[in-house]
C-alpha cells in the first residue's frame, strides 16, 4: 500500500511537471490577433531605433526598458505609469506611445519579454522579433520547479520547416535553425514556438 502510495505521488510530481507542447499552439490561436498587433507596433518602432521590454514582476506591474543606441545600452527599471518612464523614453527620442501601446499589449497577453534580433542568411541580413509567454505549471513542489516560458518568433519573411515541423535554416539544406541555442517549432510560415528554461 505504501509502495502505491509513492508510485501515485511520484506519477502525479512528473505530471505536474510536464508542459504540454500543444498548449503554445493553442495559445498563439486563442490570442493570435492580440500577438501580432503587439508585434507589429514592436516592429514598426524598432525600425529607427532598438528597444526591448521585460517585465520584472509576476503582476505585470514593474517592467525594464533596453534603449539601444550604435555604441551604449541604457537599461531602466519602472512602475508601469510611472512619469519619469514617459520622459525618459522622449528623451533618448523614442515614440512613447508606440512603447506604451507594446507595454499594455503585453499585459494583455501576458509576455514578459519583447526583443528583436538580427540574423543573416546568404550575407543579407534579417530580422525577427521574439515574445516570451511564462508557462503556466503545477507542481507539488513549486520550490524545486523551474520556470519555464512559451518563447514565439516572428519572422518579417516566409521560413522553411522539415517534415517534424523544425525551422530550417535555409529551403536549400537540412540543418536546423537554433535562435539562442534553442530549436523552434512550426506554427505557420513566419511563426515558430520553443519552450524554454530563458525568457530572452
Amino acid at each position: 500500500m505504501r509502495q502505491l502510495a509513492g508510485m501515485v505521488l511520484l506519477i502525479a510530481f512528473m505530471a505536474g511537471c510536464t508542459i504540454s507542447k500543444v498548449y503554445p499552439e493553442k495559445y498563439y490561436a486563442e490570442h493570435k490577433e492580440l500577438l501580432h498587433q503587439t508585434e507589429q507596433i514592436y516592429r514598426a518602432a524598432t525600425n529607427q531605433k532598438s528597444f526591448a521590454v521585460g517585465f520584472t514582476s509576476l503582476d505585470f506591474s514593474s517592467l525594464s526598458i533596453e534603449l539601444k543606441t550604435d555604441t551604449v545600452r541604457y537599461i531602466y527599471d519602472f512602475e508601469v505609469g510611472d512619469k519619469n518612464m514617459s520622459d525618459t523614453i522622449h528623451k533618448y527620442g523614442y515614440d512613447s506611445a508606440s512603447i506604451k501601446r507594446v507595454i499594455s499589449n503585453m499585459q494583455a497577453v501576458k509576455s514578459t519579454w519583447i526583443n528583436k534580433l538580427d540574423y543573416f542568411v546568404d550575407g543579407k541580413k534579417q530580422s525577427l522579433s521574439f515574445l516570451s509567454i511564462p508557462v503556466k505549471q503545477f507542481s507539488l513542489f513549486p520550490l524545486l520547479q523551474k520556470r519555464k516560458y512559451y518563447v514565439y518568433t516572428f519572422y518579417y519573411q516566409p521560413q522553411a520547416y522539415d517534415s517534424l515541423g523544425r525551422l530550417l535554416d535555409k529551403k536549400q539544406t537540412r540543418r536546423l535553425r537554433k535562435v539562442n541555442g534553442q530549436e523552434f517549432l512550426r506554427i505557420n510560415d513566419r511563426v515558430s514556438y520553443t519552450i524554454s528554461g530563458k525568457f530572452r
